[in-house]
């Protein structure tokens, strides 16, 4: 009984960390057309030329190209893995399309559909988890 209620303890502390850990790590990727915090979120995620990174405070943290925007086929997908290998974890744009809700969906990361100014939104989404 006694194993029984160290293994429980254990494992319920290490889901405690797991989940603290997450919320410390949370990165929020925004499309966007142009490079600033003051420009419309996109409203195509895929076809976005930019990305706006930010921390879970709202802090902006990189700036990137969409080096998929202008592809015929799958851009969506591609664009997916290109945000998880920035360790994003919620992508904030107009519209998704179906592919890319999938790939995201694959690879556990949450998305947002709004539109607005991209300080706001991101402000208003950090308050709001």
């Amino acid at each position: 009984m006694k194993k029984l209620m160290i293994v429980v303890g254990l494992s319920l502390f290490l889901n405690a960390v797991a989940f603290a850990q997450s919320q410390q790590t949370q990165i929020i990727a925004v499309a966007t057309s142009k490079k600033t915090e003051s420009s419309q979120i996109s409203d195509k995620a895929a076809r976005a030329p930019y990305y706006l990174i930010f921390d879970r405070h709202g802090k902006l943290l990189e700036i990137v190209s969409n080096p998929f925007r202008d592809d015929d086929r799958g851009a969506g997908p591609k664009v997916a893995d290109f945000l998880a290998s920035k360790n994003v974890s919620v992508v904030v744009a107009g519209d998704f399309g179906h592919k890319m809700k999938s790939a995201l969906d694959k690879k556990k990361i949450d998305y947002h559909e709004t539109s607005g100014i991209v300080k706001n939104v991101v402000e208003d989404f950090i308050k709001s988890n």
